[in-house]
């Protein structure tokens, strides 16, 4: 099997772990959709054994007099309805990926076709979407195949884009069970992809499409899994809303030394899911990390995770800025300081404090504000009015620790994640 391609499929652990991958066979066609580099991309179930993805244009939804963000014309790009609407616009490539088991043995071969990739489209772009519609049949294959000792024991011959022409290699499903196995799938593309953390690519329903190296996730801007998470002091957030007061809830700013918005503050901890990773270990997982409150993790290691601090999942929302668009998963976590407490990485963060839900709700506003005054606002046009509600606060809140909230730019992501936030809050309480 030669290196450069010893090709792929560790789907089949996915399947093992349950992990949710579009695409059931059953039934008829079903169209969904994804987001890649500067197009939407279709993704059409045409049989049962035929994937097809159609990548269009994000331009064919900006609108005339847009005044909305480059993330709001890609949520436009991802919601469209496909089987009611036309875009108005001819393909910009097209991805076709057939399997057939092969008459005389159990073996299968999967093939991915291009039509149409011309200029203003990488033909490594088009590799890695190659890769990922592979990954989506390869599942379907594992999942399906007749018994579990034919699935163990078939061989995969593989039709795939390189970076120049077509290439084909042939592998056993058993050889492929491990994360090695999808990280050699991208060794073609180059060998810095072959040791980094792999990412799900998913579609707008979250479903799993198939595994990614990070790099090549940021490089293309493809829709990933993450979490967001808000911190609150003692108390659950929700029982102290319905009490009547407001809780405080954790707030930091970034290191000057970060590659990407140095210094900008988050009410939020975040994060992006590693392939085959719940959100909630994420959310347990990167709390831990970057704030140093282990106890989600520990119970949760511990199988008691009925005590945890760390909520269930609350809600999804789609964000999409120019650098990161991102399906995220929504967690609370209550820091009981009587038997937690937060210790930063100094790395990541150079302030934190926990904040009055109110100064945190103004600033926020005020930060998107400011960014729809400067035309790098990323999301639908809003229009805001704080300047009497700032005095009143002012006034409220003197102490030294809150000094110049009301100057505090939050990360843009942050602040679409916070108005999912809110409108989930408002139908909550």
């Amino acid at each position: 099997m030669n290196g450069a391609g010893i090709v792929f499929l560790l789907l089949m652990a996915a399947v093992n772990n349950a992990t949710p991958f579009a695409f059931e066979p059953e039934g008829c066609q079903c169209i969904s959709s994804s987001l890649a580099s500067s197009f939407a991309v279709k993704i059409d179930k045409i049989d049962f054994d035929s994937l097809r993805w159609d990548l269009y244009p994000l331009s064919a939804w900006e609108k005339e007099g847009d005044e909305g963000g480059v993330g709001s014309i890609a949520i436009r790009g991802l919601t469209h309805d496909w089987a009611r609407e036309k875009t108005g616009v001819g393909t910009a490539c097209s991805l076709d990926c057939h399997w057939a088991q092969q008459s005389s043995s159990d073996d299968w071969s999967v093939s991915v076709s291009v039509d149409g990739a011309g200029e203003g489209i990488s033909t490594e772009l088009v590799c890695v979407l190659s890769r990922v519609i592979a990954q989506s049949a390869a599942a379907r294959i594992a999942k399906y195949s007749t018994s579990s000792e034919k699935r163990r024991n078939a061989d995969l011959l593989m039709t795939l884009p390189m970076l120049e022409g077509q290439g084909c290699q042939r592998i056993k499903l058993s050889d492929l069970r491990e994360e090695d196995g999808i990280r050699l799938l991208f060794d073609p593309l180059g060998p810095d992809h072959s040791t980094v953390e792999l990412v799900d690519m998913v579609c707008s329903d979250g479903q799993v499409l198939g595994s990614v190296p990070r790099n090549l996730v940021h490089k293309y801007n493809l829709l990933h899994r993450g979490i967001g998470m808000i911190i609150s002091k003692d108390d659950n957030i929700f029982e102290t809303f319905r009490t009547g007061r407001l809780p405080q809830v954790y707030c930091h700013q970034r290191t000057d030394t970060k590659r990407v918005f140095p210094s900008l503050y988050d009410m939020f901890v975040g994060g992006v899911s590693a392939s085959f990773e719940r959100s909630r270990l994420t959310a347990a997982r990167e709390v831990a990390e970057e704030l140093g409150m282990k106890r989600a993790l520990n119970l949760m290691e511990e199988g008691l995770d009925d005590e945890s601090p760390l909520s269930q999942e609350l809600f999804q929302c789609t964000i999409a800025t120019s650098y990161n668009r991102c399906v995220v998963s929504f967690f609370t976590y209550t820091c009981d300081t009587s038997v937690e407490s937060l210790a930063w990485q100094e790395e990541e963060v150079q302030w934190g404090q926990f904040v009055p839900y109110d100064i945190v709700e103004e600033s926020a506003d005020l930060s998107i504000e400011r960014l729809v005054n400067d035309g790098a606002w990323p999301g639908e046009k809003v229009i805001l009015d704080y300047e009497p509600t700032i005095m009143s606060l002012k006034e409220r809140y003197s102490e030294e620790k809150y000094e110049g909230w009301e100057r505090w730019d939050y990360v843009p992501d942050g602040l679409l994640v916070w108005q999912a936030w809110k409108k989930y809050l408002e139908r909550r309480l």
